[in-house]
C-alpha cells in the first residue's frame, strides 16, 4: 500500500502544479496537452486502487505520511469525480486493448494446437486463485449480493436439490441471524461505507495502538446501530486523545478541553464541548437519550479523525 500511497501524492502534487493550482485549468488541459489526460488516467487508477484498499479493510485505519489526509480529501471533493471523467475514455481503451490481446493470444495457441480450455486454464492457473476476487466494495453493493445468495439457497432447499450440503438447518440459521438477534446486512454495509477511515501520521512518536482499538470499537458499534455505545466510546476517545497526544493533565473532562483549545486554538473549530456533552449526556442520561441518529454519530467520527490529525508531531 505504502508504494500507492506516495504514488498518489506524487502524481497529484504533479497535476496540481500543471494546473497552476487552478481547477479551471482542468477543463481545457487535458484536450490541449495529451501528456495531462495520461497524467489525470495514471491519478485515477492510483486514486481507484487505494480506495480498493481501504474499502477492503477489516479496521479504518492507515499509518499514512502527515500530508496524506489533506490531499486525500482535497482530491474526493474537488478533483475526483472531474478526473473521472478525464480518465473513463483511455480506461475503456486499455481494457479493450487488453481484451484484443488476450483474444489474439487464444487464436494463435489454437494455432499452435492448443485448446480454448486449455488456454484459459493456464491464464487461470497464473493468476491469484482466490474465490471472490472479482468483488469490489467500491463499486459492489455487499448486501444486494449477498440477497441473491440468500435467494439461491432458499430456492435450493425449497426445491430440495442438494439436499446433502444444504437443508431446513441451514435457511433456520439464517432466518436466525437476520430475524432474531438482527442483522441488517444493508444497515451495516451502508453504516461502513459511510464511517470515515482514520489516518495516522507516521510522524506521531507514541504507541497508537489503544487509540486504534477505541476508534474501531467506536466504528463497530456504529456500524452495527449502536449509536449509544459509539458516541460514548468518541468521548473516551476524545479524552484519551487530549491526554495522551496533546499532553493535558489528567482532570475533569470539561477543564481538559478548554486547556487544550487554550494551547491549540485550532481545536475549537472542532466544536469539542459538544462532543463532550453529548458523551455525558448518553452516559448519564441513557433513557432520554437512547435514540441518536447516524449522522450525529459519524459527525462524531469525523471529529475524533480531524482530532487525529491535529496531533502534535512532537
Amino acid at each position: 500500500m505504502r508504494i500507492y500511497i506516495e504514488k498518489f501524492l506524487v502524481l497529484f502534487n504533479r497535476l496540481k502544479s500543471e494546473l497552476n493550482n487552478s481547477l479551471k485549468n482542468l477543463k481545457w488541459l487535458p484536450n490541449a496537452k495529451p501528456e495531462i489526460a495520461e497524467l489525470c488516467y495514471q491519478l485515477d487508477e492510483t486514486y481507484r486502487q487505494l480506495h480498493h484498499f481501504f474499502a477492503n479493510q477489516p479496521t479504518k485505519f492507515s499509518v499514512v505520511p502527515p500530508i496524506f489526509q489533506k490531499r486525500w480529501d482535497e482530491y474526493i471533493t474537488d478533483y475526483q469525480t472531474t478526473i473521472d471523467e478525464i480518465a473513463r475514455p483511455k480506461r475503456e481503451k486499455y481494457e479493450k486493448e487488453l481484451v484484443e490481446l488476450l483474444r489474439k493470444a487464444a487464436e494463435d495457441a489454437k494455432a499452435k494446437g492448443q485448446s480454448h480450455e486449455e488456454f484459459w486454464q493456464k491464464i487461470s492457473d497464473g493468476l491469484p486463485s482466490m474465490i471472490g476476487v472479482t468483488f469490489n466494495p467500491v463499486e459492489d453493493d455487499a448486501a444486494s449480493l449477498l440477497d441473491e445468495l440468500f435467494v439461491a439457497i432458499h430456492d435450493i432447499i425449497a426445491n430440495n436439490l442438494l439436499s446433502e450440503t444444504f437443508t431446513d438447518k441451514q435457511m433456520g440459521a439464517l432466518n436466525y441471524f437476520e430475524k432474531v438477534i438482527g442483522l441488517d446486512f444493508h444497515s451495516i454495509n451502508r453504516r461502513w461505507g459511510k464511517a470515515p477511515s482514520l489516518f495516522i501520521s507516521e510522524k506521531i512518536r507514541k504507541k497508537t495502538d489503544k487509540l486504534v482499538e477505541m476508534y474501531n470499537e467506536a466504528v463497530k458499534g456504529y456500524i452495527y446501530g449502536l449509536n449509544v455505545s459509539s458516541t460514548a466510546m468518541c468521548r473516551a476517545l476524545l479524552e484519551h486523545i487530549l491526554i495522551n497526544y496533546y499532553g493535558i493533565p489528567k482532570d475533569d473532562l470539561v477543564k481538559v478541553v478548554s486547556l487544550a483549545e487554550s494551547r491549540f486554538r485550532k481545536l475549537k473549530s472542532l466544536n469539542l464541548h459538544k462532543l463532550r456533552k453529548d458523551g455525558n449526556d448518553v452516559m448519564h442520561e441513557y433513557e432520554t437519550k437512547s435514540r441518536i441518529e447516524d449522522d450525529a454519530v459519524v459527525s462524531y467520527l469525523l471529529t475524533i479523525r480531524a482530532l487525529v490529525d491535529f496531533i502534535p508531531e512532537n
